[in-house]
């Protein structure tokens, strides 16, 4: 079980970092995010995401000094949304989780050209709220996939600091 706090390697790349959130989807996957520690105090590198089958922990990291975020329950996943300040209506279909921010939701906006590309979006947990009168739902077993998946987003970055 990955923890957040702690320094992970990927045994693929050698990419070594502090898990400092989590991304779940609606599929029933979990993808990992890890921020590498800087080099220099003044340069930030860019975090990646990870399944946990391929990290192997390589310390305790920071998780001494900081708080595992609680998980709780994914509230909003198959559930028409709206987003309470641009009022755009969406399905969840994913969250981040973070160690030093709050949870963020992930919509799928339909366009209504086929044709066109599906939008993303992520949003703070207070942002989103449910349509009262969905057109549609989904369940999360009826789209969970028996292996590994997901959305692969440009992820927004966490403003820490490690």
């Amino acid at each position: 079980m990955i923890e957040f706090g702690r320094t992970y390697r990927d045994m693929v790349t050698g990419f070594e970092g502090v898990c400092t959130g989590m991304i779940e989807w609606i599929y029933g996957c979990k993808q990992y995010i890890l921020s590498p520690r800087a080099e220099h105090a003044f340069k930030k590198e860019a975090s990646s995401t990870f399944f946990e089958k391929q990290l192997e922990e390589v310390d305790a990291g920071i998780s001494d000094k900081v708080e595992a975020p609680v998980i709780g329950e994914a509230l909003y996943f198959g559930k028409e949304c709206i987003d309470k300040v641009t009022r755009v209506k969406g399905m969840c279909i994913g969250r981040y989780i973070w160690l030093f921010n709050c949870d963020q939701y992930v919509l799928e906006y339909q366009p209504k050209d086929d044709s066109r590309e599906t939008k993303y979006n992520v949003l703070d947990e207070g942002r989103v709220e449910l349509v009262i009168a969905p057109t549609r739902e989904v369940k999360p077993e009826e789209v969970k996939s028996t292996r590994s998946g997901g959305v692969f987003l440009d992820y927004p970055q966490a403003d820490t600091i490690l």
